[in-house]
């Protein structure tokens, strides 16, 4: 009886070991070709910008400043920051790595793509805020219209997407909220699941009983997020 459990035993070992060896030389060639990669975007020259894809954000959605400083309000910081978006460009260059960019357009281009893509990034982030605070703020019919209009430039802020589906059941919007669902499945971001999760678990929990401390729960997020 002892032999056939050594054998299986070296047996086992001897599996396992062309595994681990499997799996390094696959890391070691993963590795490699990064950094070949890596180089060979390092020596692109500079190339036009022409065909990038510019969004443009309706910035004339947004509130007025004046509109909180008339009620004695603080002007929300958000607000502030997607005013100093105006005038700049703007880019989403999700899931596209610097490595991929310098290889398209250059290394020269990499700061002023990084640029292009950090503003993407805050008028996403900062966006999602001010709808959030507007929606709290019982101004939701500007909260609907400036997360529509940054769902159509590409956001894939997963809280934009619930308020958004909130805001559209609470108006009986329907259609609205199954045009949203299939924009999303149709999204190019590694975001997108995460966000038909999310929408999916809104609906099944607007299908059960309404539990006043999750309610809390999320008012206290959005407070924190301010």
């Amino acid at each position: 009886m002892k032999f056939p459990i050594l054998t299986s035993l070296i047996v086992f070992i001897v599996w396992l070991t062309v595994k681990l060896s499997q799996g390094k030389t696959d890391r070691q060639e993963k590795t490699r070709a990064f950094w070949e990669k890596e180089r060979a975007s390092n020596m692109v020259m500079k190339k036009s910008l022409d065909d990038l894809r510019y969004i443009s954000f309706p910035f004339d959605l947004l509130p007025r400043e004046a509109s909180f400083t008339d009620e004695g309000q603080n002007i929300p910081s958000s607000l502030l920051m997607l005013n100093g978006l105006r005038g700049k460009k703007i880019v989403n260059f999700n899931n596209v790595s610097n490595t991929d960019l310098k290889l398209q357009y250059g290394t020269a281009n990499i700061t002023l793509l990084t640029e292009y893509d950090n503003n993407f990034i805050t008028l996403c982030r900062e966006g999602n805020l001010l709808t959030q605070y507007l929606a709290v703020a019982d101004r939701k019919e500007e909260a609907r219209v400036i997360s529509e209009a940054l769902v159509s430039c590409g956001s894939d802020v997963v809280a934009q997407y619930v308020l958004l589906a909130t805001l559209y059941t609470e108006n009986g919007m329907e259609d609205a909220k199954k045009r949203l669902v299939v924009t999303v499945e149709q999204m190019e971001s590694n975001r997108k699941d995460a966000i038909l999760k999310a929408l999916e678990n809104l609906e099944t929990a607007a299908s059960d009983p309404v539990d006043e401390t999750a309610g809390l729960a999320l008012g206290e997020t959005l407070d924190g997020e301010r």
